[in-house]
Parts: structure tokens; C-alpha cells; sequence
């Protein structure tokens, strides 16, 4: 240890360098080599963080052109598919085949029928509209001149065994290896004719549309026919690739396949080392070139990485898969120029760091050399400024917790206690300065201590404030807490090692609260049954209908797993859903002949003058917008015309329960109808008036959970 001495103020004078100097050594290195790790881990997160923002442009990139050419590809098989769905090419195609077959006495059938006729200039319109014509066919100017300039594209009818039926100008017949092609096209099925190099060099695709007789179903075996559609690729599809408003240099997209061991460029491609660009079609690689980014593109449709692109550079990469061809999307920029200017700056920030890591060790040598008593003196009474500082902060959190109305403390994970406040004491018995590293079963008692260690347990398991609701003292004299338990990464405390986590501990005292919230409860309730009393008493017939829908109503919200909340409130719908009837004079209600129209519209009434007395109630949950649907029909027929799940759950419950409590209940002027009976009625109303889902929990109800016992113990027509 080096000699001190004291200077008259009371502060250590410090005389020599409290550290050796192969200890400071040691000191320094380890800096560098933090220092390092932290300049590295910078960049490292810097670059990460530029190739996230790239890896969300490139995706949006992708989406888009692999959305358009989608678009492309899907555009042409409808517009095909309604020409191959043509019912006048259906009938004259199928008048053909059959005048292409027929033979009189007179001899073979006409070669060129005006069934013919009118196919070809169908033909040669839709081609022309369709862009699978290089240019406006001249027989679209002379319809019927018979004058053929092949060009290898256009559309053509064929029939089964292959042979060419109809046809535009530019398509007069097909080659042996198109033939093929379109042969190999599943029957039935719309197919895709992947791109090819014409005998011309053009680059060609071709679409196979089945062909179905006017009266048949389309199926393979009643095909009487192909369309095939051949057309070249020319810039107007290329130009799908580019994205608009992109004027990047180093971003492509290009479209690839597989074929064998090799990776087709299906698109043109940019080349940095030549002014041309490749031709479509012209270039391939094999699959297993180490990172291509064409062939991973290939296996890993959709992923997002880092590779090499056909000219060895390394790029970011994207892909996509498109949807009813075997060709994946690739978009790639060059990784070099795409992060030029973050790579520009990071460098600098890098240097920067790098200067600052080395005056930092300058700094500290400099500080160990030329350190003097000053200076160690200011260093202690800076200390002690920050530890009084630290006293200071410490007494203000006491007294801020302090003046709080509940108890406050934090426990570590042990649950021992590092602070409470004088509240918290007090539940502790104890006095405040001695709570700091007590037990808290020791300070609470093992039960109590076990309520509050659970939650805590759960907080800082889950990582997220925690809730927790006890009883404490005598049966007699119980009281009910909530606990709210907030967990700590670390107990702000010098004392303990980081990190500590802890849980804060928030008592409150709920007893009055949850003792008014059960007064209220209760007051409802008691309002409740007075006013259905009074409407059972004016309506002798009807008597207990109400409380016999709510068993009903809440049986049926049980079984149909709704929440506590959402049961309740059918059940006090359904108790309340007959309050409307006290403006409805007795002798209506108590007539026993049969009702006249105005008076059964009457009792129909009722329910909404019931939701016109109990608006302005406040209830827990939704019962007065729960009577006001309670009317509505489940096919959208109702009064307010609400349909299916636009009506709350809860109403089609109540609207289910008061029909069939209302089916198998007598009144004044009808007798009652079996259980069964009504349980078929509400079967034939199902999706129409009712909700299947709720008079399947009503069934059920019934046949399985003792619906017919508990019913049959109701005031009403005995059943079963």
C-alpha cells in the first residue's frame, strides 16, 4: 500500500502511485482488447442494421415485380380461358370435329366449313387484341384472304389427336417440337409452355387451354379440343422486371429456372464488363456453383442473404417464386455499391472509435504517470460529492415512498428484503431500518409470505407486471389485498452485485372497494327481481317466463364457452327482457281468446319499450344493446337488418331461449307444445332465424346437461 498523509482539511494526501506498473500494463491491454471487441461489435451492428433496411427495400421490390408478373402470366390464361369457354367456338368446334369426321354418299365433308371460317377470324381478332400477333395481322384487314406468313407465334385450334383445326396467319402450323410440347400438356388442364428460342432466335411462350363442348362438363374426358396460344417475349415483359421510379444501376432482377443441373437466365441480364447485355436464354450455371445466387434462388424461393451473382460479385439477394410457372424472381444489387456510402462512414466511425480507444490509454497512462496528490484529492472529493449525492437521492426515494397510502417494498429473487417504506414496516411490525435483509417469511409468516413469493416468482418469470389478489388475518376480520408485483432487472442499490433482479411490491387494500362493487351487485339484482315480479304479477300466464329464458340464456352461454362477462349479461337480459310489458294493459295480456293484430303487435312492442326504460343503466356488460338485437333474425331479416356475427352473441342467445321457452310454455290463448316439438321447430329455423351454433348448445343443453329436469322444475306447462 503507498504512504499517505493527511492534509488539514482531513483528506489522504496520496504520495506515490497506488498501482505497479505491470498491473497497469495488464490494465491497458485488457482496454485495448475491450475497446477493440466494442469498435468491432459497432460495426458489426451498423452493417447489420443497413442490411435489415435493404433486406425490407429489396423484399418490397420483389413483391411487387413478382406481383406484375404474375399478373402477366394470370392476364393471359383468363383471357384465353374466356376465349377457349367461347360457347360459339365451343358449338362451332364441335360442328366441325363432327364435319371433319362425317362422309356422305357424295363424298368427304367440305374442307373449309363457315364454321371454319368464323373460328379463324375469332382467332385472328383475339390474337391481334391479345398482342400474340408481332403486328396487326393483315387478315384482320381481308378476314377471308387465305394467305399465311408463318412467324412462329399466334393462336391455334387443335383437336385431340394433335392435328391443326384452326389457326391465324402467324401460326399456320406447329413444329415437331412445339408439337411435342403441347402434347405433353396434362388433358384438362390449363398448362404453360415455359419460354424457348424460336428457329429465328426470338424468344417464344406458349399457353395450352383445354376446349369443352358447348353441353359437357370440363373434364378431361369430354375435351374435344386445345387452344394453344404461342407468343414472343418481348420488352413490354422485361419491362415488368424493372421497378418504377428505380434508377439504381446496381439493382436487376432477372427470372431463372432450373433445368437438369443447370440454372437458366430466362431474362436479360446487365453485364459490368460488357456494354450489351446477355440475351435471354443464353446463359446458364450449373446448380452447384458455390453461392450463386441464381441457384440458391432456386432452392430457397423467398430468402433473403448474402451470395455471389454470375460475375463473381458479391450482392444482396431476394427471391420469389412464381406462382403457376417454374420460374423464381431473382433481385440482386451489388453489395459493394449498394453499402458504398455506410461502408464510407463506417469506416470513419471505425477510425474515429479507434483515435478515442487510443487517447483513452494515453489518457489512463498519462493519468498513472503524472497522477499527484491534487489530483487524487479532487478524485475523493468527488467521490464524496457523488456518494452524498447518492444519500441524498436515497432519502428523497424514502420520503416520496414514505408519504404513499399503501406499503412499498422490494425483495430480490431470495425474497429478502433490500427497502421498504415506513408503511410496509408497519405491516412488517417492525421499525424501517430494520426490515433492509430480513426473510420474508420471517417478517410475514410462512402462509402470507407465500402469497406474496408465487407472484413474484411468476413476474420475473414472465418479465411483466403481475397482478395478485390474497385474504389476510382472522376469517372474522378478513381483509382482501392486490398485490402488484413489478419486476427489476436490478435493485438500484450500491451494495448489491449487478445485476440483482428484484421484484417492487405495491400493496392496496381493496376490501371497501370489492365490498361496494358486491352492495351494487346486490342492489341490481334486488331491482331486478322486483320489476319482474311486477311484470309476472300483471301477466299471470307468462308468469316466470323471464327467470325460465335466463336459466336458459346462461345454460346455453356456459356451453358455448363464452367468457364470465358475456354469460352474465344473457342471463340478465333475459331476465329483464319482458320489463317493456308493464305498459301493456292486463287485459292483453290476460285475454284468453286469441289476440287481434294490434294487440299481439302490442306484446311484440314490449321488448323495445324495454330497452327504452332500462337505457341509462349502467350494467356490466352489454344487456340493454343485447335486447335492442334481441329481435333480429340471423339471415339479416330482422328490424334493424343486422346479419349473422353483426348481432351480439348474446341476443341470439336470448332470441333462441324466448322461443323455445315461449314454444313449450302455455298462455291465455294457445296451450303449450312438447319439448321435442319445439327443439324441431328451432332445427327448421336454423341459419334462417336463428344461429346454428346456439341452438346446438341448446340441444345440447337438453339431451346431455339435465336440461329436461331442470326445465320440468319451472313454472311452466310440465314436460318431458
Amino acid at each position: 500500500m503507498p504512504s499517505s498523509s493527511h492534509t488539514s482539511s482531513g483528506l489522504p494526501e496520496l504520495t506515490q502511485p497506488s498501482i505497479s506498473p505491470y498491473k497497469l500494463a495488464v490494465l491497458l491491454v485488457l482496454l485495448a482488447i475491450i475497446g477493440i471487441m466494442l469498435v468491432t461489435s459497432f460495426a458489426s451492428s451498423d452493417e447489420a442494421h443497413e442490411r435489415n433496411i435493404w433486406q425490407n427495400e429489396l423484399n418490397l421490390i420483389a413483391d411487387s415485380r413478382a406481383a406484375d408478373v404474375e399478373a402477366w402470366l394470370n392476364g393471359h390464361f383468363r383471357d384465353l380461358t374466356e376465349l377457349a369457354s367461347n360457347p360459339s367456338l365451343q358449338l362451332y368446334l364441335t360442328e366441325l370435329e363432327t364435319a371433319k369426321t362425317t362422309t356422305t354418299s357424295h363424298g368427304p365433308a367440305i374442307e373449309d366449313p363457315a364454321q371454319a371460317v368464323y373460328l379463324r377470324n375469332l382467332l385472328l381478332v383475339t390474337a391481334d387484341r391479345l398482342g400474340f400477333e408481332n403486328k396487326t395481322s393483315d387478315a384482320l384487314k381481308s378476314v377471308h384472304a387465305n394467305v399465311h406468313k408463318p412467324a412462329g407465334t399466334g393462336l391455334v385450334i387443335i383437336d385431340n389427336s394433335g392435328k391443326v383445326l384452326v389457326s391465324t396467319d402467324g401460326l399456320p402450323a406447329l413444329d415437331a417440337a412445339l408439337a411435342v410440347k403441347v402434347e405433353q400438356a396434362p388433358k384438362g388442364q390449363a398448362s404453360l409452355i415455359d419460354m424457348f428460342a424460336s428457329p429465328e432466335g426470338e424468344i417464344h411462350i406458349g399457353f395450352v387451354l383445354p376446349i369443352y363442348p358447348i353441353q359437357g362438363d370440363s373434364v378431361a374426358s369430354q375435351q374435344i379440343g386445345k387452344l394453344v396460344g404461342i407468343k414472343t417475349v418481348n420488352d413490354d415483359f422485361f419491362k415488368l422486371l424493372q421497378h418504377p421510379g428505380t434508377i439504381d444501376k446496381a439493382l436487376e432482377a432477372v427470372l431463372v429456372r432450373k433445368e437438369g443441373e443447370n440454372v437458366i437466365y430466362l431474362s436479360q441480364q446487365k453485364d459490368t464488363q460488357k456494354e450489351a447485355a446477355a440475351v435471354p436464354l443464353s446463359t446458364r450455371f450449373l446448380l452447384s456453383t458455390p453461392d450463386l445466387d441464381a441457384a440458391y434462388a432456386l432452392s430457397n424461393p423467398g430468402v433473403f442473404a448474402s451470395k455471389i451473382d454470375r460475375q463473381s460479385r458479391r450482392v444482396l439477394m431476394t427471391s420469389r417464386a412464381i406462382a403457376g410457372s417454374p420460374w423464381v424472381l431473382l433481385l440482386h444489387i451489388d453489395r459493394d455499391q449498394a453499402f458504398a456510402e455506410s461502408d464510407s462512414r463506417r469506416s470513419k466511425m471505425v477510425s474515429i472509435m479507434v483515435l478515442a480507444l487510443i487517447a483513452i490509454i494515453a489518457s489512463v497512462w498519462g493519468a498513472w504517470w503524472y497522477g499527484t496528490s491534487r489530483r487524487a484529492m479532487l478524485l475523493s472529493l468527488q467521490t464524496g460529492r457523488l456518494a452524498a449525492h447518492s444519500v441524498a437521492q436515497e432519502k428523497l426515494l424514502r420520503l416520496v415512498t414514505d408519504n404513499q397510502p399503501e406499503p412499498i417494498f422490494i425483495a430480490d429473487q431470495k425474497n429478502v428484503v433490500r427497502f421498504a417504506n415506513e408503511k410496509a414496516a408497519k405491516l412488517f411490525n417492525i421499525h424501517a431500518t430494520d426490515v433492509v435483509g430480513k426473510d420474508l417469511t420471517a417478517l410475514l409468516g410462512q402462509a402470507a409470505a407465500a402469497e406474496y413469493s408465487e407472484a413474484s416468482k411468476s413476474a420475473l418469470t414472465f418479465g411483466k407486471s403481475l397482478a395478485h389478489t390474497h385474504r389476510v388475518g382472522e376469517e372474522t376480520h378478513q381483509r382482501l389485498i392486490r398485490s402488484e408485483h413489478i419486476p427489476l432487472s436490478h435493485i438500484p442499490i450500491d451494495s448489491l452485485p449487478f445485476p440483482s433482479p428484484g421484484v417492487l411490491v405495491v400493496d392496496q387494500d381493496i376490501t371497501q372497494i370489492v365490498a361496494e362493487r358486491e352492495r351494487r351487485a346486490r342492489t341490481l339484482n334486488q331491482l331486478i327481481e322486483t320489476l319482474v315480479r311486477m311484470v309476472d304479477e300483471r301477466d299471470p300466464y307468462a308468469a316466470n317466463h323471464s327467470s325460465s329464458v335466463a336459466l336458459v340464456a346462461r345454460e346455453v352461454a356456459t356451453g358455448m364457452g363464452l367468457e364470465r362477462n358475456l354469460i352474465e349479461t344473457a342471463e340478465t337480459a333475459g331476465r329483464l327482457m319482458n320489463i317493456g310489458k308493464i305498459v301493456v294493459p292486463s287485459k292483453i295480456l290476460t285475454k284468453r281468446d286469441a289476440l287481434a293484430e294490434d294487440e299481439i303487435q302490442a306484446i311484440r312492442d314490449s321488448l323495445s319499450r324495454s330497452v327504452t326504460l332500462l337505457e341509462g343503466i349502467e350494467f356490466d356488460g352489454p344487456v340493454v344493446e343485447t335486447l335492442r338485437q334481441a329481435a333480429e333474425r340471423y339471415d339479416g331479416t330482422g328490424p334493424l337488418k343486422l346479419k349473422g356475427e353483426d348481432i351480439l352473441v348474446t341476443a341470439r342467445i336470448i332470441a333462441v331461449s324466448n322461443s323455445f321457452i315461449g314454444m313449450i310454455s302455455p298462455r291465455s290463448y294457445r296451450a303449450a307444445i312438447s319439448i321435442e316439438q319445439a327443439t324441431t321447430m328451432m332445427l327448421a329455423n336454423i341459419d334462417t332465424q336463428f344461429d346454428r351454433r346456439v341452438v346446438v348448445a341448446l340441444i345440447n343443453f337438453i339431451e346431455n346437461k339435465q336440461g329436461k329436469e331442470m326445465l320440468s322444475q319451472l313454472s311452466i306447462k310440465k314436460v318431458g
